[in-house]
């Protein structure tokens, strides 16, 4: 085997087993003047999550390739190009609610990686619970759950020796309990930290709707050490969130965090961490219906990183949203579209002294890299022979097949059957056929309603516009339609999910025998 310079490879013999060692090459730290932590997504363990990303050409996307979050190898990779450019620590987006765990394991693999002791983490808990939920027991169980499996951790991020607990939304226990009550319940969470050896709890929250003075002077006097931001994509915009479509400049984004920072410095007494966001597009999942941030490069990034440097706190830390938001396009991983020419700028700002460097691209070291393949599926056919085929329904009673037959009922004018992921090429498929049976209620007249096709694409989301109607037969008879869908001006590019309403009628028994896209 040829091993590219610089790798770290060989075998390991674990209980008569063989096992590779890292083939990363071993990181260059250099050396940030302050604290600067990443917040890190979890969302990317199975393949099929990277879909949306890979099929839209106007995203941007990972370097590493489509990794397979969870495997040490790409901790590995993320450390050694999180460590090289300046950035200190990833503060996992970490998800729990009476106790369970969801996307616990990118931060699991990171405690596993072979350069887990030269980085660190620690955990934002995204408690998106109801705020009535947000009571001590809840706290309680997730103490047991936190406390000895990561805060203990020796990779475990501290200040002032204390593990650092960012909470999404850390009010919302002082909302719930009050200000005595609240603080009761996070002493007792701190106790559970010294009780497993710990000198204490370094309490963040990661806030983004608190604005009154008395309620952050509330948060602190129930337990809070800081605060933070996590993004602010829609500041200065009457955006609240998805919905429609619309632009805003990345400059005025920067103007935006940077009003914020000095609102939130003034308000917490200069206790809160800045954040910084290399751009907003979520058009991977939300397609057409948000907002987009224009025009984000490398060197306003920076422009926003040194400005953050002014409202730093005596904890002189900055948080950067994110490493690897993919489908929010706020990323800091290294992408195809610009290397690592973010990460490089964290390292001007922060590593004054750091000197020149030479950034690893994974795919020229000749070496298997942890991703996966990525094919997008792209299914033309169902003729229902091994069950419903993937297709899904709304207003409508339970998916059936029989005999090779879709089967279900209409429960109002507007019955939905929604097909699995399936990723066509509108220009190669210029018709649509399907082969149905539409049954009216005993006793009623057969009557002539309308069946509707939609698609949605990688770039539109379902809507009127990307749809066909056409004629149907509901009189209990086997017909065929074949749709002209060449001569619909918005069948075109990539779609991503099909949705078929057969009939506009209520109460109509439905067998779909085929569905089918053609040349």
């Amino acid at each position: 085997m040829r091993i590219a310079a610089g790798c770290v490879i060989g075998v390991l013999i674990v209980s008569n087993t063989v096992v590779a060692a890292t083939s990363v090459p071993g990181p260059k730290p250099a050396e940030a003047d302050m604290l600067v932590g990443a917040y890190y997504f979890p969302g990317w363990s199975q393949e099929d999550r990277w879909f949306c990303v890979r099929a839209n050409d106007k995203v941007i996307h990972p370097l590493l390739g489509w990794y397979r979050e969870g495997d040490p190898e790409v901790a590995n990779w993320q450390i050694k190009q999180a460590v090289e450019h300046g950035v200190s620590f990833f503060a996992f987006d970490y998800y729990s609610f009476r106790g369970s765990e969801m996307l616990e394991n990118a931060a699991e693999a990171l405690m596993r990686a072979d350069y887990a002791d030269r980085f660190r983490f620690c955990i934002n808990w995204c408690n998106h619970a109801a705020a009535d939920t947000q009571d001590a027991e809840e706290l309680d169980r997730f103490a047991d759950v936190v406390v000895d499996k990561y805060l203990t951790h020796p990779s475990y991020l501290r200040i002032e020796g204390k593990p650092v607990l960012m909470i999404l939304s850390g009010y919302s226990f002082v909302m719930t309990l009050g200000v005595e009550q609240a603080r009761a319940a996070f002493d007792r969470l701190e106790q559970r930290c010294k009780g497993a050896g710990l000198p204490g709890l370094y309490l963040v929250f990661c806030e983004g709707e608190i604005r009154s003075e008395q309620a952050v002077k509330d948060s602190f006097a129930a337990g809070a050490d800081a605060f933070c931001l996590y993004n602010y994509p829609y500041a200065g915009t009457d955006f609240t969130g998805p919905g429609r479509g619309g632009e805003a400049t990345y400059e005025d984004l920067i103007a935006q965090g940077e009003g914020l920072w000095k609102h939130w410095r003034g308000i917490t007494g200069g206790r809160f961490w800045p954040t910084v966001m290399p751009g907003w597009d979520r058009r991977p999942w939300t397609k057409d219906q948000d907002l987009v941030r224009t025009g984000s490069t490398p060197e306003l990034f920076e422009r926003s990183l040194r400005l953050a440097r002014d409202h730093v706190n005596a904890d002189r830390v900055v948080m950067i949203e994110a490493w690897n938001e993919w489908g929010e396009g706020s990323v800091l991983e290294p992408s195809v579209e610009w290397g690592s020419a973010y990460l490089d700028k964290v390292r001007d700002v922060f590593c004054p002294g750091a000197g020149p460097h030479e950034d690893v691209d994974p795919r020229s070291l000749g070496v298997p890299l942890p991703v996966f393949e990525c094919e997008l599926p792209a299914v033309s056919e169902w003729r229902f022979n091994f069950g419903v085929e993937g297709w899904t329904k709304a207003n409508a009673s339970e998916l059936g097949s029989t005999w090779g037959a879709l089967t279900t009922l209409s429960e109002n004018g507007d019955p939905q059957l929604t097909s699995p992921l399936t990723y066509l090429r509108c220009e190669d498929y210029g018709r649509f056929r399907v082969r149905m049976r539409l049954t009216p209620k005993a006793g009623e007249a057969p009557a002539t309603a309308t069946g509707q096709l939609f698609w949605s694409t990688a770039d539109r989301g379902l809507c009127e516009d990307l749809s066909v109607h056409f004629p149907v037969e509901v009189d209990g008879g086997w017909h065929e339609h074949v749709i002209d869908l060449s001569a619909s001006p918005t069948w075109t590019g990539l779609t991503d999910r099909l949705r078929f309403d057969p009939v506009d009628e209520a109460g109509v028994a439905v067998e779909i025998d085929v569905i089918e896209f053609r040349p």
